[in-house]
Order: C-alpha cells, then sequence, then structure tokens
C-alpha cells in the first residue's frame, strides 16, 4: 500500500502568524459592524490617515488577514503595511447635501419625539441604515473574509453635510466590543491631536491566553451544558418549534430614561435599608432586571427555565501570569460568560423588581469570589475551542444580554476631524449595530445588547419574535414608536 504524507503548509512569506485562541474562534462566525453616527461632516482623508498611522505603529495585529492554514485559525500580520499589504479596507461614499433633507430617509434614533419622555420606550431599528454603515464590498462571512486574504477590518464612512456614518466591521475573530472601543478610542485621540508616542498600543505577537490552552480535565463551563446527541437534536427541534410557532422577528431600539432607572434603583435601596439589609444593586442590575421583567412579565403562567448568560471582559480580573490583570491594551477577544442561575419564565411577573435585581447582583459576586472558577473556565475554552457548550436543557430558553458601554463608544469624539469652521463638538450621538451570522439561527432571538448611554438616557437594543413583542406591547409596559 503506498502511503502518502502531506507537508504542513508554511506561513506565507511576509507574514508574521499568531494563532487564535479559543476566545477568537467560538464567535468566529459573526460578522459584527459597529456603526458610529456624528452630527458633523467629518474628513475622510484625515480619518483614514490617522487609522492607518495608528495601526501600523501600534495597533498592527488590527492590520491581520484571519487565514485558516494547518487546520487552524490564525492571525497572519504584514511584516510591513504598504500599498500592497494595506492595514485596512476603507471605504467612503460622499453625499454632498444634509442627511436630513431628503425626508424619505430614515428616521436617526437621536431625532425620535418619545411620547412621554420620562419612561422607557420603544422604536423599530430601521434596517435602510444600513447602506450608510457597510460598502458593497464588505464580506458577509468569515469564509468571504478568508478567501479575499484582505485585512478583517473593513471601515466604510458615508459623508453628508450634517451627519457622518463610520461602520467599523470585522468577523468577530478579530475584536470584541471593549477591543474594538480600544482601537477606536486611540484613534480618536490621535485624530484630536495626542502625540502617537504617547498612546499605549498592543504589541503584534501577545498571546495572554497561550497559557491556558494546553490539556485539561475540565471538559465544562460553568452554567453551561454538555448535550449527547438524542438531547442536541430534542434542543434544536425545540426551537425549530418555537421559530414555526412565531417566524418574523425584528429588532427594536429601547430608550430608557436615567431619571427612570435611578428612581426605581432609589426604591430598591431604601427598601433594602428599610429591611436593614446589606445588599445592595447597582444601576445594570436594575437595568436588567426591568428590561427581563418587561419581556417576560407577559407570560403569567409560563414554567420554562430561563437562563440568561452575562459576557465579562475578563482583561480586568487577576487571572494572568503572576496573578495579575491583562495589562497591555487588548483588541482581540476576552469574554467569558457569566450564567445567572435559572428562573422559570413566570417569575419575572411574579417577583418584585428588587427581587429580580438581587438575584443578578448576587450571581455576578458569587462570580467575581471564584476567580478558580473562572480560570478553568478558560482552560475549557481554551483547550476545546470546537466543543459546543449548549445554553440550556432541551425544553428551556435563554438569553444573552451583552454590555457595550463599558467600550466607551458614546463618548468618543471626533472634533478633530471635523470640516471646516463648525464649532460644534462632534461626539458619537449613537452607536449603530449590524450583525451578520452563520451561527444557526435561534441562539440570536431573544438577546441583546446595552448599546450605550447619552445625557438623558440608556439605549439597548433587542431582537424577538413579532408574537412576543406583541405580547410585549399588549401587557401595556412600554410603548412602541415605528421609526420610518
Amino acid at each position: 500500500m503506498l502511503w502518502t504524507h502531506s507537508e504542513p503548509t508554511p506561513p506565507p512569506h511576509g507574514m508574521r502568524t499568531i494563532p487564535c485562541s479559543g476566545f477568537d474562534i467560538t464567535p468566529i462566525v459573526m460578522i459584527l459592524t459597529t456603526g458610529l453616527i456624528i452630527e458633523s461632516r467629518l474628513d475622510a482623508r484625515k480619518l483614514e490617515g490617522t487609522l492607518t498611522t495608528l495601526i501600523e505603529r501600534k495597533f498592527p495585529r488590527a492590520g491581520a488577514r484571519i487565514a485558516l492554514r494547518n487546520g487552524a485559525y490564525e492571525f497572519q500580520i504584514p511584516e510591513r503595511f504598504g500599498p500592497d499589504a494595506p492595514c485596512v479596507n476603507f471605504t467612503v461614499k460622499n453625499h454632498p447635501e444634509a442627511y436630513r433633507a431628503d425626508p424619505s430617509r430614515p428616521t436617526l434614533p437621536m431625532d425620535l419625539k418619545f411620547p412621554t419622555p420620562s419612561l422607557p420606550s420603544l422604536s423599530k431599528v430601521p434596517d435602510a441604515v444600513h447602506q450608510y454603515l457597510r460598502s458593497s464590498s464588505c464580506p458577509q462571512s468569515i469564509k468571504a473574509i478568508i478567501e479575499s486574504k484582505k485585512p478583517m477590518l473593513h471601515v466604510h464612512v458615508t459623508l453628508f453635510d450634517d451627519v457622518t456614518f463610520i461602520g467599523v466591521t470585522s468577523s468577530h475573530v478579530g475584536f470584541d466590543a471593549v477591543g474594538t472601543g480600544t482601537l477606536l478610542n486611540a484613534w480618536t485621540r490621535l485624530i484630536n491631536g495626542t502625540d502617537i508616542d504617547a498612546i499605549k498600543g498592543m504589541p503584534w505577537d501577545v498571546q495572554p491566553f497561550a497559557s491556558f490552552a494546553g490539556p485539561t480535565q475540565i471538559t465544562k463551563l460553568r452554567g453551561w451544558f454538555n448535550l449527547g446527541i438524542l438531547s442536541q437534536m430534542v434542543f434544536i427541534a425545540y426551537f425549530i418549534c418555537r421559530l414555526f410557532r412565531d417566524s418574523n422577528d425584528y429588532d427594536v431600539f429601547v430608550h430608557v430614561p436615567k431619571s427612570f432607572l435611578e428612581e426605581e434603583k432609589r426604591k430598591i435601596i431604601d427598601q433594602l435599608k428599610k429591611e436593614r439589609s446589606s445588599e445592595w444593586v447597582g444601576s445594570s442590575d436594575v437595568l436588567t432586571a426591568w428590561w427581563y421583567k418587561t419581556a417576560l412579565g407577559y407570560r403569567v403562567n409560563d414554567r420554562t427555565p430561563f437562563h440568561l448568560y452575562f459576557p465579562v471582559n475578563i482583561r480586568e480580573k487577576p487571572l494572568f501570569l503572576g496573578q495579575s490583570t491583562l495589562e497591555t491594551p487588548y483588541i482581540n477577544n476576552a469574554v467569558a460568560w457569566l450564567a445567572i442561575p435559572p428562573l422559570p419564565v413566570k417569575a419575572f411577573h411574579e417577583k418584585s423588581l428588587t427581587e429580580l435585581a438581587l438575584h443578578i447582583r448576587r450571581a455576578i459576586l458569587a462570580y467575581d469570589a471564584d476567580p478558580e472558577g473562572l480560570r478553568d473556565d478558560m482552560s475549557c475554552l481554551c483547550a476545546n475551542p470546537f466543543k459546543t457548550h449548549f445554553p440550556c436543557p432541551p425544553g428551556g430558553e435563554f438569553s444573552s444580554h451583552t454590555n457595550w458601554r463599558v467600550a466607551g463608544f458614546g463618548g468618543l469624539d471626533f472634533s478633530g476631524a471635523v470640516v471646516g469652521e463648525q464649532v460644534k463638538q462632534a461626539r458619537v450621538a449613537f452607536v449603530f449595530p449590524v450583525f451578520t451570522s452563520r451561527m444557526p439561527y435561534y441562539l440570536l432571538r431573544g438577546s441583546g445588547a446595552v448599546l450605550m448611554e447619552d445625557e438623558e438616557a440608556i439605549w439597548l437594543i433587542q431582537k424577538r419574535g413579532e408574537k412576543d413583542w406583541d405580547g410585549i406591547l399588549r401587557s401595556g409596559s412600554v410603548p412602541l414608536i415605528y421609526n420610518s
């Protein structure tokens, strides 16, 4: 018998390579655009020039290509960037007119008029805004990114006289929300005149999770489920049935006034003081509890177990070499998952906002008090990057609740790139996400994110089925504005 042996494929000439970690590979199929809306016309040349300089000198990993070599995903970083090896795909579309001059264009979220400004409201997300955040050449799958052999990072700028849209797109293998915020914060600092030598960068070869990638006996992430083949089939069947029962869905922005949130928090704190309790809750606990009480509270007799997950930024956890935090800026994924102990859906009707907020806070405190458990999770994920962990048993329901506020997108200031003599400060007025995913569709339904905060309110985005939204609206807890 003739045996053949294929030699490993060597790294391409002129490229430095870094293996993707288990944290990068888990969300690899999701293509994410972080859309920024700035109420000024910006100078596209200055935007491109400063971003190119920043990546070349401070964040070369952001200029990497994604490749699948010898059966493993990796970042391939040009040893020298230049016209033949660009660090970013940067595209521009110019409109020599005001965005708001054409009433057929979708209303921007910051222009919405809410019926009761002191109370939360919903507004449908206008899909038409997507065209201003992605170019026609922007790949929409990890396969297209790999086959293009171009930088994983795409930045598309759409210019109007009164508004600039900036869409920052990559496979989730390249960035998480905090990583994107790290790059964009450094970019705006450079735009506004900070000396580049004063900006702390990310070394091209940093691998903070390398020590967790070895063999481990840990095969299960805390709060997640390892299902056998039969259980997996039943799990999928349940969600397919749920999709058939509510086949259409849409995204909604949730506008929560800060005054409303702080008043609800004050009521809870006053109640705890009255009970002489030493427990406490934060604004994020109250916001999350309020949202899920609003979203699930109309299902008064539903005993379905509900599993809630929070992504956790582990850069600031003392988990790395020498039990230190990750001190270098890091743009790639550094997210673990915190599982809130499940409750039956009907509990969100029966329990008070105080009880739900405390349930969340207790889970967070227990998670933070168990660093060894988190290290085990990291080892499990890094050693088994392609293993599927299920968020609930068959027949359960789950949701992920992401917090983009920690990335600071709403505080980004592009004033240094404003065209002409405009004096208006060019801060980000709104953060507009666009998701494209090859993930099974049922994994996205029912989840969402806290996008940003402005002076008056906190904004969330949520994806739910049409019948689900109808149930929420019939409950009368929050009104809906139909955004054109």
